[in-house]
Formats: C-alpha cells, sequence, structure tokens
C-alpha cells in the first residue's frame, strides 16, 4: 500500500514548499521554486496542462517571451509532471483515483538558468517604496479617491492601496469618467499605483488587467479608460504584463476601439518602447488607409517614440494637411496638432 507523502523535486530530491502566489504575475496558477533551481506549477484540476508547462517556462525564463518559444525540449530544458497531487494537504498520493491535481517541474539547462537567474531574481523581489506613508487598511470611498487624484496624492493613494489592494476596484470605476481630463488624470495615476503594486502583490494587478480586458469586450460597456488603463500599467511595469499588448493590439480590429487602443500604446512608446518592438507593432500599418486624422496622427506618434521609420513608406495614404485634438499628459489638455508637422517630427528622429 502506498502512502501519501509531500512532494519532492524530481532534478534534485529536495521536499519542496508549498506552491504560492509568485511575485511575478504572469497567471492565476500557483508556483515555486526549487533551491537547485527548478520551477514547479501546480495545475489543481489536471486539465490545464498545457498553462501550467507554459507558467513554469515563462517564470524560468524570467517573463522572457522571445527566449521561452526559442527554447528546444530535452536540449534547453527538461520538464518533469508529478501526478495526484493535493494542494490542501501539500501531499502526494498515488493510490488516489480522485486527486486530479499536477504539478509541473521544469528546469533550464544550466548555462541558460545563469544568464536569466538575475532577472528572476529582480521580479522575485518584494520591495515597497521608502517614501510611502503609513496608513490604516481600510477600502476607501469613490469621493475620497477622487479627491486623492485632484490633489494630486500619489504617495498617498500608493499607500492605501498597498494597505488594502481592493481599493482597485474604486479606481477602476473612475476610469469611465464622462470628463476627459478626470478619466486620464485616473489612468496616468492608475499606472502608478500599479507601478508599485506590480512588485508586491502581482496578483492583483494581474487581475486588474483581465476585468480592464473583460470590461471593454463586453458591447454592454465603455471601453473609455480601461484600454488606455491597460496600456498604463504595461508602460510602467517593464516587461511584467508586456504579453497584454498583443490583446491590446487585436482591440484595433473594431473601430470604435482604435483611439483608446493607440493611447495606449502610445504612452507605452513613450516609456517603454521595447515592449512594444516585441510584440507586433506594425500591424498598426495596417490601419492606416482610410482611418480619422486622430488615429492616423497617434500611429505617427507611436513610430515616432519608436524612433522606427517604417510608417513613412505609408505616407501617401495620409492627408497631411488633416489635424486632430492630441491630449498632452503634462498639462493634462488637448492640443491641435497637424499630422504634416509630425511627419516632420519623425523623420528628423529617425
Amino acid at each position: 500500500m502506498k502512502i501519501s507523502k509531500p512532494p519532492t523535486c524530481p532534478f534534485c530530491g529536495r521536499i519542496i514548499a508549498k506552491p504560492d502566489y509568485l511575485p511575478i504575475g504572469f497567471s492565476d496558477l500557483e508556483a515555486g521554486i526549487c533551491e537547485c533551481g527548478s520551477v514547479y506549477v501546480c495545475d489543481v484540476t489536471g486539465y490545464n496542462r498545457g498553462a501550467a508547462f507554459v507558467e513554469a517556462l515563462l517564470i524560468a525564463c524570467g517573463g522572457d517571451w522571445d527566449l521561452a518559444w526559442e527554447l528546444e525540449p530535452n536540449e534547453d530544458y527538461k520538464e518533469i509532471w508529478i501526478e495526484n497531487y493535493d494542494i490542501s494537504s501539500h501531499l502526494v498520493d498515488p493510490s488516489s483515483k480522485k486527486i486530479r491535481g499536477v504539478l509541473c517541474f521544469l528546469k533550464l539547462a544550466d548555462e541558460i538558468r545563469e544568464l536569466q537567474t538575475p532577472k528572476l531574481k529582480k521580479l522575485l523581489n518584494k520591495t515597497a517604496p521608502n517614501n510611502i506613508p503609513k496608513v490604516e487598511k481600510r477600502k476607501l470611498t469613490k469621493k475620497e479617491i477622487e479627491e486623492l487624484i485632484e490633489k494630486n496624492e500619489i504617495s498617498l493613494l500608493i499607500a492605501y492601496h498597498m494597505a488594502e489592494p481592493l481599493n482597485l476596484n474604486i479606481l477602476q470605476k473612475l476610469l469611465y469618467h464622462p470628463d476627459i481630463v478626470s478619466r486620464k488624470k485616473t489612468i496616468v495615476v492608475l499606472g502608478k499605483v500599479a507601478q508599485v503594486l506590480a512588485g508586491i502583490y502581482p496578483e492583483k494587478v494581474l487581475d486588474l488587467i483581465k476585468r480592464l480586458l473583460y470590461a471593454s469586450a463586453d458591447s454592454a460597456a465603455s471601453a473609455w479608460g480601461a484600454l488606455e488603463a491597460v496600456g498604463e500599467i504595461i508602460r510602467n511595469t517593464e516587461e511584467r504584463y508586456s504579453i497584454f499588448v498583443r490583446n491590446l493590439l487585436a482591440f484595433m480590429s473594431y473601430p470604435e476601439y482604435r483611439p483608446y487602443v493607440l493611447y495606449g500604446l502610445y504612452r507605452i512608446a513613450e516609456k517603454n518602447p521595447q515592449v512594444l518592438k516585441k510584440h507586433g507593432y506594425l500591424k498598426l500599418l495596417n490601419y492606416i488607409e482610410n482611418s480619422t486624422p486622430e488615429v492616423q496622427g497617434l500611429i505617427l506618434k507611436i513610430f515616432e517614440n519608436l524612433k522606427t521609420k517604417e510608417v513613412l513608406s505609408y505616407l501617401n495614404k495620409f492627408d497631411l494637411n488633416q489635424h486632430f485634438e492630441l491630449f498632452n499628459y503634462e498639462t493634462f489638455s488637448l492640443e491641435k496638432v497637424f499630422l504634416k508637422d509630425l511627419v516632420k517630427n519623425l523623420q528628423k528622429e529617425t
């Protein structure tokens, strides 16, 4: 008769700690890292093995998607699965037919793992800024958050979200404010809050991104600030949530969403251009012809921030005498901009 026992790492034989939410934020699955450097991810149902494998591979690669998809199985990494794992008891019962949970163990080749270790340590490091004030743990009212945003009390807003991450739910509601200035201020504040929370409660930020995308996909809801907020979060969190650039680009298929997507991408390109360059930014060239001056202008601004010149081959598709109102995030106001001036700036930059 086989007896239940704690799981051990198949690569080194050590008993492993119970999986938990690592401060990385790639998915909702619980995971851990063994002392030998192997990564393990739990699929409690046994039916999401593909997701568990991808999560393990991404954690091992420190979130580097390009590297993850280049690796060859058995040559660059090895994976081993442990069946009949019960996460509640943290035991493996080989004789049980009811326990369907599995653990996916994955270990990179030594030379690759050594190169990724610094990046992984950075992602795993939970740090909070020293200049954040101490506040009580409580949910703020919508009015309180609005007042803090209006007073530009960023440190206090971050402090209240660190103390009680549920305040993100209240902040999210302000993204749908009918006034464009109030909406944009909320978007910028949310990006700054997410920048700090991503290193402490990455799963909370991940949940927020998903809610924003789901809300935007709901035909009964407004995508006004939601898609821009996703872009603002990516702008402020480097590589951590860069995979969601693809989700933003998917919304470009819907003309009514394009300005919101493009403002989000414009903000990413301004501060975090390397992320956008890795995720299909050239698809934007397909949306130039017959688009509004606003859409064309934002695409030009994105390419200007990326310092790339591919868009210059499409100048015959622009009506360069057209203008639009571009939102200035420094002054929080709209300003009149001509497409011909943007092209001149782009030509100078590239």
